[in-house]
């Protein structure tokens, strides 16, 4: 496999609204049940998963929290979108936080309405504190060549794109072969560390698939993959694994 680092997503855990009829179900198994979320978090760190997405959700920090004080070690990658950022500077001060990264929402609104430029107070904010920068964008086609040619491009070290064979929440119709390319050439562009995230498409793509696509994929340096369930770990970063 062309990339060497697999990071735990948080969005089950943290109820995000994709999942169709299943954000119901991790509502049922997740909130203030920071138990449950524990259980995963630690067997999925047991199958050499040692990096995790952490958004500021009251139940996801109380897991993590406990997972570290029964010795289990993370690399955090914070994720922002703003709304409260000193507040999550300050919880990404409290854990090992390697990088933090602005919600691709609010980056690709301000990459429409030509704010662009206001992107650099939180990035030095975030280069203050130590830690890498990174963004994200869910509209890869459109704001990447707008992204290498604007004045930020050399104010971030991670840049996070939602990547899956299908194209899945992606802005193209479907990742085909001649989609592929165009991605491939936009991407050259961008001398950073590039996250896959959205990787199963949401649970559409068997992991076999997902991952016998993503690993001929040279510019992918890290993966972002949520679980819900141990068996969905067990499954997931078992095959990983052995991949690499």
């Amino acid at each position: 496999m062309s990339f060497n680092e697999v990071i735990l997503g948080c969005s089950p855990f943290t109820l995000v609204n994709h999942f169709g009829h299943r954000s119901r179900l991790y509502e049922l198994d997740f909130q203030n049940k920071p138990e449950n979320i524990l259980q995963i978090i630690n067997k999925s760190n047991k199958l050499n998963v040692k990096s995790m997405m952490l958004k500021n959700n009251a139940d996801l920090v109380k897991a993590l929290s406990m997972s570290v004080d029964e010795g289990y070690d993370w690399s955090i990658y914070g994720y922002t979108n703003t709304d409260n950022f000193y507040d999550d500077m300050e919880l990404f001060s409290n854990f090992n936080t390697k990088s933090v990264i602005i919600d691709g929402l609010y980056v690709d609104d301000k990459i429409k309405n030509e704010g662009i430029d206001d992107l650099k107070t939180y990035l030095d904010e975030i280069k203050s504190y130590g830690y890498d920068v990174g963004i994200e964008t869910r509209q890869p086609f459109k704001n990447i060549p707008l992204i290498s040619m604007s004045s930020i491009v050399d104010f971030f070290d991670d840049l996070l794109i939602p990547f899956n064979f299908y194209g899945y929440m992606m802005d193209c119709n479907f990742f085909n072969k001649e989609n592929r390319q165009v991605f491939e050439e936009i991407i050259s562009t961008m001398d950073k560390k590039v996250i896959a995230n959205r990787t199963l498409a949401t649970g559409i793509l068997k992991v076999e698939e997902a991952y016998d696509f993503i690993k001929n994929v040279d510019y992918i340096n890290s993966v972002c993959v949520g679980v819900a369930k141990i068996s969905e770990a067990e499954e997931t970063f078992s095959y990983i694994n052995n991949c690499l």
